[in-house]
Formats: C-alpha cells, structure tokens, sequence
C-alpha cells in the first residue's frame, strides 16, 4: 500500500521538475532596447511621456506558450520624461505622487490565446496576457496583448499596446487651463529580455 502511495507522489514530484527546468528565465534590463511611452490626449494640448527605465525578469516554456509565464516588471515612474520640465514636476509631485509611489509594477501572469503554441525565431506569436498591475497603490487585475518575437541571438523582443484608466488607479486627470486631459491613456510597450544561463 505504501509503494501505491509513494511511487505516483515521486512521479508527480519529477514530472513537476521536469517541466519547471524547461522555462527559460529572460531579464529586462533598464537603457536601450526597452521603452514605455503614455499618450494623454485633451482638447487643447496633446503629449506624450517617455522612459527607458524599466527592469525585471520573466520565465517562460518557448515550447508550451500557454503554460503560462512567471513575470515581473517595474517602471520608475518619476523618468518618464514628458518633454517639459514643469509638467515632469507637476505630473509626478501631484499625480503620480511619486515619492509615495516610485514605481508601477505588472506581474502574472497567465496566457490565453496565443496565436502558436510554440515560440521559435523569426516567428512572432501573439497572445493575452492577465496579471496584476500594481499603480498608486492600487493593485488591479488587467489583460493585455503581447506580442513575442524570438531573435536568432536567444533574446525576446515584448510588445504591446493597451487603455489604461487614470480613474481605476485613483490618479488625478492632470489640467490645463480648464480641460483636463482623457482619463484612458494609450501605453505602448517595447522590451528587450535576454535569456540568463541555466
């Protein structure tokens, strides 16, 4: 009875090894290669901001995309850089209050739809991706769509492209004059994540 019990809970043990040693772990590193740009959009005016400053890691099975990925990345909210110094100060001193909240933060996740179940070079696969988004102190579940391209040196390019609602991080619409710019913000995503040695 005991060699029943034992023997499926050693198989189970291993098959759990096995599958875990088959994601690869990539880290996004801050600088060139990696950018996350906002769009705010008012009646008046129109900008942008923009930083390269973003970092983390995530774990992913190329061979079984829909296994799910193991992630976690940061942005430090007080470079992005919207073109004009004031509005940089005003932007993080009284709306994303960045000495209570330095960075916003997305980790997860799991995978639904991916356009190929397996990510190999030179063929990009797109997919939705749930996690958590963790913004001015509000933690909030979110879906977005990413896109994986594999280069031929080992190194994941992330894309995407998704609506982010000031209102549901309890973020003040910044003003001018007296309009105040959309509560949806348009974020466009790229990364660079190379691959760590096992």
């Amino acid at each position: 009875m005991a060699a029943k019990i034992i023997l499926p809970a050693v198989a189970l043990a291993i098959a759990c090894l096995t599958g875990s040693a088959l994601a690869a772990r990539y880290q996004i590193k801050p600088g060139e290669g990696c950018r996350i740009v906002f769009k705010s959009k008012a009646p008046l005016e129109s900008f942008e901001g923009r930083t390269d400053r973003v970092s983390g890691w995530f774990s992913v099975d190329l061979a079984d995309l829909a296994a799910g990925v193991q992630l976690e990345v940061e942005v430090e909210l007080a470079t992005f850089d919207t073109g004009l110094g004031k509005r940089n100060q005003h932007m993080r001193e009284n709306h994303l209050e960045t000495d209570t909240y330095p960075v916003g933060r997305f980790s997860g996740g799991t995978v639904e739809s991916p356009s190929r179940p397996v990510l190999t070079a030179g063929e990009p696969v797109t997919l939705q991706l749930t996690g958590t988004m963790d913004l001015h102190g509000m933690t909030l579940p979110m879906t977005v769509p990413v896109t994986l391209d594999l280069g031929g040196d080992g190194a994941i390019t992330v894309t995407s492209e998704f609506v982010l609602k000031l209102s549901d991080f309890a973020i003040e619409r910044p003003r001018f004059l007296v309009m105040k710019v959309a509560d949806e913000q348009k974020i466009e995503v790229i990364l660079t994540a190379e691959r760590q040695p096992s």
